[in-house]
């Protein structure tokens, strides 16, 4: 693996692990969102604990910074300094869509376990459709399609960030690669798969809720009261 590509896949862990709903909260509105309410810094918990506009600003921000670490890839990709990641065996690693799964991958890791909060992050829900959108803005309009679907239907972000991240392994697949469709990359999907897996170990405690049947719909308000540990 040569300097450059290892840079990049830096970059995707720096983009990642910039925490923009802490930011949003600790500066807009003198909370530390990591000791209240569930004392995640992804935008449900902005949302809750700060309201709409902060909760759609995290959102959003959190998307911008997977789109620039993936976009980061591109274009190393496009002035033609990709050189690939080197070799397993005799298999040349020469995949441009590995590479680009690869940054979504350690942009989700940078989110989840940011060096600036002690590697307590989010869970990596908005920051992979941003991601995503780095990679073709066809695979975003539909993973955000089914995350608004199933967000609408049952007020659950959980939920909608599970179900929408079944879709990395397959839209890694056909998006990306050099090709705008149809790329058939294997290697790509496997890694799809491995972020899927870890987005659902990360959003394990909601699971559990959401089996018991309290877990917390989207919009509903949550005091301000310190976190206990």
């Amino acid at each position: 693996m040569v300097l450059l590509e290892i840079l990049v896949l830096l970059v995707g862990y720096i983009c990642g692990s910039i925490p923009v709903g802490f930011l949003i909260g600790k500066i807009g509105y003198n909370i530390d969102v990591r000791k209240h309410g569930s004392g995640n810094i992804g935008m449900a918990n902005v949302m809750r604990l700060c309201g709409k506009k902060a909760g759609i600003m995290t959102m959003i921000g959190d998307m911008v910074k997977g789109t620039i670490a993936v976009l980061s890839g591109r274009i190393l990709i496009w002035t033609k300094n990709f050189e690939g990641l080197g070799k397993i065996g005799q298999v040349e690693l020469t995949n441009e869509g590995l590479f680009l799964s690869l940054i979504v991958f350690t942009t989700i890791i940078g989110h989840s376990f940011p060096i600036w909060l002690k590697f307590k992050g989010g869970k990596s829900a908005s920051v992979g459709g941003g991601a995503i959108l780095g990679i073709n803005p066809i695979a975003f309009v539909i993973i955000m399609s089914l995350w608004i679907v199933i967000l609408k239907k049952t007020k659950y972000t959980s939920l909608s960030n599970l179900v929408a991240g079944m879709l990395y392994p397959p839209l890694l697949w056909v998006f990306a690669g050099t090709d705008p469709f149809f790329n058939n990359n294997w290697q790509a999907a496997i890694v799809g798969a491995i972020c899927l897996l870890f987005v659902i170990w990360r959003h394990r405690e909601n699971v559990s809720r959401l089996i018991k049947g309290t877990e917390r719909k989207i919009g509903q308000k949550e005091k301000i009261e310190e976190k206990k540990d």
